[in-house]
């Protein structure tokens, strides 16, 4: 009986933090930074951020596996990283309003540069 005040404590904290996004705004990213972009632009910008956030990620992996790969990660990969992410949120959440459906759902083709 007693755990179950403390449980809706803790999902009423935790459900706060969901929407501080939407209340605050995101550190990262200015609000209504793509609004006046049309969807195909947006597709645009979201697949190249979705790139650069594979490229940051195999860096991050690479750096890993060498001595001191978290403090590189930490202070170099990781503020690009969240910079990253909040633009891809706020691209999908500018897509969804501007409801950009297939321009922005469809996968771009994707070009594999050879190794050397």
């Amino acid at each position: 009986m007693r755990l179950t005040p403390c449980a809706l404590l803790v999902a009423a904290a935790l459900g706060g933090c969901a929407s501080a996004y939407e209340t605050v705004g995101d550190p990262y990213v200015s609000p209504g930074k793509f609004n006046f972009l049309r969807c195909e632009d947006i597709a645009k910008r979201l697949a190249d951020a979705q790139g650069r956030e594979r490229e940051l990620r195999a860096l991050m992996d690479r750096a890993n596996s060498g001595t001191g790969g978290g403090a590189v990660n930490l202070f170099v990969y990781g503020p690009d990283l969240e910079g990253v992410e909040a633009e891809l949120r706020l691209l999908r959440r500018t897509a969804g309003e501007k409801r950009c459906g297939e321009a922005v759902t469809r996968t771009p083709k994707v070009e594999i540069a050879p190794l050397h």
